[in-house]
């Protein structure tokens, strides 16, 4: 596809690029996840255990990259659908994109916040 077509539909070409970094990015981090979860983790998914997991540095970077990958990419996937079917006028589409940025920011917060007891353990 050439830069010009993709840059003169609605969303642009940096929201096409992202969405299909970001979809790579949760199938690798959403193995990486499952894996060290369900397949490697021996005993009960209990507080322990998962604060055990997380203690090691690369897997709680592994689920903060795929909680910034899966926000980034749904909240992208909602404006590209609102863009084609709704929004009409450039005005409402940038409104809509920075309300998204902004709930996007607050979910990241939020599950960074749960994740912070393990962040430097």
């Amino acid at each position: 596809m050439k830069a010009e077509t993709v840059a003169a539909h609605k969303g642009g070409m940096w929201a096409w690029l992202f969405q299909r970094i970001t979809a790579i990015l949760l199938i690798v981090c959403l193995a990486i996840h499952l894996t060290f979860t369900h397949l490697l983790n021996i005993g009960d998914l209990g507080y322990d255990n998962v604060a055990d997991r997380l203690a090691h540095g690369g897997l709680t970077a592994v689920d903060i990259i795929l909680l910034a990958a899966g926000i980034y990419h749904a909240l992208n996937g909602l404006r590209m659908v609102l863009m084609d079917y709704w929004l009409t006028s450039r005005t409402r589409a940038l409104a809509v994109t920075i309300v998204l940025w902004v709930v996007g920011i607050a979910f990241l917060v939020y599950g960074i916040w749960g994740l912070w007891p393990w962040i430097g353990y």
